[in-house]
């Protein structure tokens, strides 16, 4: 787990100087343990690397360099099964007893096909000298990030984090315009594109090249599909599921320092800590966080799993925080806005963990794979209403709705999604920014197709099939993903996530939905999966989703400084919301608090990584420095 940042010139183009400090400087938090670079002699290749030991502690330097076969490999993530790969591989010269290597080793007996036997979390950077060719690869699911723009001339710079980019001093930091109304909606701006102008991520899967012409080539090479060899009864699926997250998890036990387990309540982590527990040789190490104030403790359900497998516990309080200290800092590290108001609390727990170890496995993905989520079934309210002929719910009942709230007039209009075109359906479900809000604050900007509904429509398989690869392919990487690793490597942890291991995924994606989910009833399979090994109050525990207190926030200080940084001039001159708009938010925070909070982190990503770039994280000084109205 590390950083990674660089620059490709072609052979005729232009020169171009990047300031490499400034880029590793941007993301040394990602690997405090080292630095490493590598240029050719003309310049028109550098890499940069920041190092997180976690494998090969005394060797693992990067970047790797090849001298016989002329190549340069970095990379930031794991590679879980390098031991497999080095011992079919064992002619090839290693230099190092770690996990990259591998993928050298592996290239250089199967050229660009290599992509294809790597299991782990990675983005990488191979550069062949010769050909004087650079290849940039993500891993399948975009469990790690990468991120890349074209430079004038000809060339590119990439790295783990936008901010390195904007460090280079080649690269200005602007507001892409057309992104805008897409992150409202989303949340996030879903891949290839970001907030910025000029600024790309390579998508989750794919890979890019550019050649010493500076001809760019991106491809595809994973999709989020269903395995075509799943067994047929129940029995069978269960156990070949549990085999197979099992075999993840052994693969991603493999460390050279203490490997510990985020553990709440739930079936997904307690799961994972079972398994791990049976797979590794010494006790594990799990923590669940309990926050002060919390109305849901789920600390005591973490602690009879931890009491049945003998992991070396500890529950870790949490004080209710001072929010707004927290959140320019968050900003700073994101990058992108996420509207997730999830991310100030795993911010606090990674933080926690930190002081302790440097990997945690955690169960994200589990709700993707298993329909852990009430959007992937249809409301009851909505099946009633859909029953009402056409020509009455359009033509008479919406428009009279609409008069009196139009809010609810697009509830019911969005219900005919879930057979028409269920990733849109996906997406009105959980956008915070529906038509009628947008038009409340005044927003301007056209938002588009919903990311969703272009990964469900292109899916093979079964509605409920199609909205999870539409997830996956969205929420899960746009979100859930980048809120995991912004949160981890901002402190110095690798968070890792056995359920995202790509065999199990495809073959997740081929139970029938009548296995998944029978009766409607979320995550039934992985119930059933969890049964020999949990308790019977967790397994049959109904699902918590995590909620932020976000109301709580506004209500105990975050109100005032948020409404003056919203309505600031030069804020609204933007022309992206009014302030009355604004002030119709604050008056209803029951209603509207997830959406100020979202408007806050779109506006305090601006102001630190546009209007006034920061080239380190702001100090925890709170939100009053950007409280001034003009």
């Amino acid at each position: 787990m590390c950083g990674i940042a660089g620059l490709f010139l072609p052979r005729n183009g232009p020169p171009h100087a990047a300031d490499m400090d400034a880029m590793l400087a941007a993301i040394a938090h990602r690997g405090p343990d080292g630095e490493g670079r590598y240029a050719t002699v003309d310049g028109r290749y550098q890499a940069g690397f920041c190092r997180l030991a976690i494998i090969d502690l005394e060797t693992g330097e990067q970047p790797i360099v090849d001298e016989a076969g002329g190549r340069v490999l970095s990379g930031n993530g794991e590679i879980y099964n390098y031991l497999e790969i080095r011992q079919e591989h064992r002619d090839y010269p290693y230099q190092t007893q770690g996990d990259m290597e591998a993928a050298l080793a592996l290239h250089r007996a199967q050229g660009d096909a290599f992509v294809h036997v790597l299991n782990g979390m990675y983005a990488l950077a191979l550069y062949e000298e010769a050909p004087h060719r650079l290849m940039l690869v993500r891993d399948r699911l975009g469990i790690k990030p990468l991120y890349w723009a074209k430079l004038s001339g000809g060339g590119i710079l990439y790295a783990s984090e936008i901010k390195a980019l904007f460090a280079s001093g080649l690269i200005a930091a602007s507001i892409d315009e057309r992104a805008l109304g897409v992150q409202l909606t989303h949340g996030y701006v879903p891949a290839p594109a970001t907030l910025y102008k000029g600024v790309r991520q390579l998508p989750p899967g794919h890979l890019l090249r550019i050649d010493a012409d500076g001809g760019i080539a991106i491809e595809r090479y994973w999709h989020a599909r269903p395995a075509t060899n799943l067994p047929v009864n129940e029995a069978e699926i269960t156990e070949h599921l549990t085999q197979l997250l099992g075999d993840s998890i052994s693969l991603q036990l493999r460390s050279d320092v203490p490997v510990g387990a985020l553990l709440s309540g739930g079936i997904d982590s307690g799961l994972m800590v079972a398994l791990a527990a049976e797979r590794s040789t010494r006790p594990i190490n799990t923590f669940t966080v309990d926050f002060e104030g919390s109305p849901v403790d789920e600390s005591p359900l973490a602690e009879e799993v931890a009491l049945r497998y003998g992991t070396r516990h500890t529950t870790i309080t949490l004080p209710a925080s001072d929010v707004g200290a927290s959140l320019p800092r968050l900003a700073w590290h994101a990058d992108e806005p996420l509207g997730d108001p999830a991310l100030l609390p795993n911010f606090l727990i990674e933080e926690a963990l930190g002081k302790t170890l440097k990997v945690a496995l955690n169960g994200t993905g589990g709700d993707e794979l298993f329909a852990g989520y009430g959007r992937y079934f249809q409301r009851t309210i909505e099946k009633n209403y859909l029953r009402l002929p056409g020509w009455l719910r359009r033509g008479l009942i919406e428009p009279a709705v609409s008069t009196l709230s139009p809010m609810t007039a697009w509830r019911l209009a969005r219900a005919e999604k879930w057979t028409s075109d269920p990733g849109g359906y996906l997406h009105d479900h959980t956008t915070f920014f529906a038509p009628p809000i947008r038009d409340l604050i005044g927003w301007p900007n056209p938002v588009g197709k919903s990311a969703q509904a272009t990964f469900a429509d292109a899916c093979e398989g079964e509605r409920q099939t199609a909205m999870l690869c539409a997830d996956i392919n969205t929420y899960l990487s746009g979100d859930l993903l980048s809120l995991l690793d912004r949160t981890s490597m901002s402190v110095g942890v690798e968070g890792r996530v056995p359920f995202l291991d790509h065999h199990l995924v495809e073959a997740a994606l081929a139970v029938p939905e009548t296995i998944r989910t029978p009766n409607g009833r979320q995550k039934a399979l992985q119930r059933v999966m969890a049964r020999p090994y949990l308790p019977a109050a967790v397994i049959d525990a109904p699902k918590r989703g995590f909620a932020s207190p976000v109301l709580a926030w506004l209500e105990a200080g975050l109100g005032k400084p948020a409404r003056r940084i919203l309505t600031r001039r030069e804020t609204l001159e933007r022309g992206w919301w009014t302030k009355s708009g604004i002030e119709r938010l604050f008056a209803d925070p029951s209603r509207h608090g997830f959406r100020i909070y979202q408007l806050l982190m779109l506006e305090l990503a601006v102001r630190i990584h546009v209007e006034s770039p920061a080239a380190a994280c702001p100090p925890a000084e709170g939100l009053e420095a950007f409280a001034d109205v003009s």
